[in-house]
């Protein structure tokens, strides 16, 4: 007679068979998986550890430009947003639409990669400079499911490419400079001489007793045309200092009657063009003055100023103000504004020489503004913080008396 076999029989019939084998088998497989959940973290942590050392800002993007991951660095680049889950155009660009020219549709589109550089020109990175790329990240079926951004803030490289040109520009202004300023001076020079001798002739003739009407005037005219001839040479004289990099000699200026002086160069233009120029001084006494060559900054505000009244058309406004801040001594230059208004606390765009565009300024005469400016370790913004007009900011140190 045979015996029928039960499951509980198999239980005790060697360990393969048994409730003991099983639970050791399952041991060793929660082992083992436990070992590789170790080891997946220990490569997670270490591929989380190279994204966030990288030195360019990465994002992650799905096919609806929503943001799905971003490295450490990127969010340091963007402090005032929340990226995860926000669409890149809102978040990078502060547009609530797809930007036209989307390099990352691109991507999505055609798979390839793209490069370019863009200036921000909204929230508390505005004025700075990024490049950036993107590339696909692709299913085993060649479909482009992700696209990878990466920034990179080359700001500073921007700066120094700008300063390279800068000397480029001006190295090729000093050979224009020494080829023309021979023949501009040598007319300036008789016109200079020719107008001394008639005003020594003007002073003989007062001591007649006959005396024209007219005499008063064209000594005033004679007086211009000298002083003017000269103001020309003077010029000159500087753009071939500036463009050589030479130094001249500095002296303490009491900056406030430098400005004086040079808007009464321009004052009766001004009044032609039916412009008021309103100048007020808020230096402290002692604290007043400014190391420099007063020649160069008067070129520097009479470029500013001429400039100016271009921008600011019939009956505009030209205000003034200069002022002490901390160590430094601030000029704000307001075309069209509010003349007493705290321009350099403004929320306007703000914009270093490097970067402004300044309408009516010819990129020549920047470029000589922005060397005076190095030179006397000062710097120079333009503020265009209101509808037609624009704001000048000079920053000078300041030397006690």
């Amino acid at each position: 007679m045979t015996a029928k076999i039960g499951h509980s029989d198999y239980d005790f019939k060697g360990i393969g068979f048994s409730k003991i084998g099983y639970f050791k088998e399952v041991r060793s497989k929660m082992k083992e998986l436990e070992q590789l959940n170790i080891e997946l973290a220990r490569r997670h942590n270490k591929l989380e550890a190279i994204i966030n050392s990288m030195n360019c800002g990465l994002t992650i993007l799905d096919a609806n430009m929503n943001i799905i991951f971003v490295n450490r660095l990127q969010m340091i680049m963007f402090p005032d947003v929340s990226l995860l889950g926000d669409k890149c155009h809102r978040a990078f660009y502060r547009r609530q639409s797809i930007c036209s020219d989307c390099p990352a549709c691109m991507t999505f589109q055609t798979r390839d990669t793209y490069r370019g550089e863009i200036r921000l020109k909204h929230g508390a990175l505005a004025g700075r400079y990024y490049e950036w790329s993107t590339s696909p990240v692709e299913d085993p079926f060649g479909r482009v499911q992700e696209v990878v951004l990466l920034m990179r803030d080359i700001t500073r490289r921007k700066e120094a490419e700008f300063n390279l040109l800068q000397s480029d520009r001006m190295a090729a202004i000093g050979l224009l400079a020494a080829g023309i300023a021979h023949e501009i001076n040598n007319p300036l020079t008789s016109i200079a001489g020719f107008s001394e001798a008639l005003l020594k002739r003007m002073k003989n003739s007062k001591s007649k007793p006959k005396k024209n009407a007219d005499d008063d005037c064209f000594e005033e005219y004679l007086k211009i045309i000298f002083n003017e001839a000269y103001r020309c040479k003077d010029i000159i004289q500087n753009l071939i200092d500036y463009s050589l990099k030479s130094t001249e000699s500095k002296e303490a200026l009491p900056i406030a009657n430098v400005i004086d002086k040079t808007v009464t160069l321009v004052r009766k233009h001004a009044r032609n063009l039916r412009i008021n120029i309103v100048f007020n001084n808020h230096l402290t006494p002692g604290f007043n003055k400014i190391i420099g060559n007063e020649s160069q900054i008067k070129h520097l505000l009479l470029n500013l100023l001429n400039h100016s009244l271009k921008i600011a058309g019939q009956e505009g406004v030209i205000g003034i103000v200069v002022k002490n801040r901390g160590n430094l001594i601030e000029i704000l230059m307001d075309v069209n504004g509010t003349v007493y208004s705290e321009i350099s606390n403004s929320e306007g765009v703000e914009m270093s020489c490097a970067e402004a565009q300044i309408p009516c300024l010819p990129e020549i005469d920047l470029s000589i503004c922005y060397n005076i400016m190095r030179q006397h370790n000062g710097e120079l913004k333009c503020l265009d913080n209101h509808p037609g007009g624009l704001s000048f900011v000079m920053c000078f140190p300041a030397v006690v008396d």
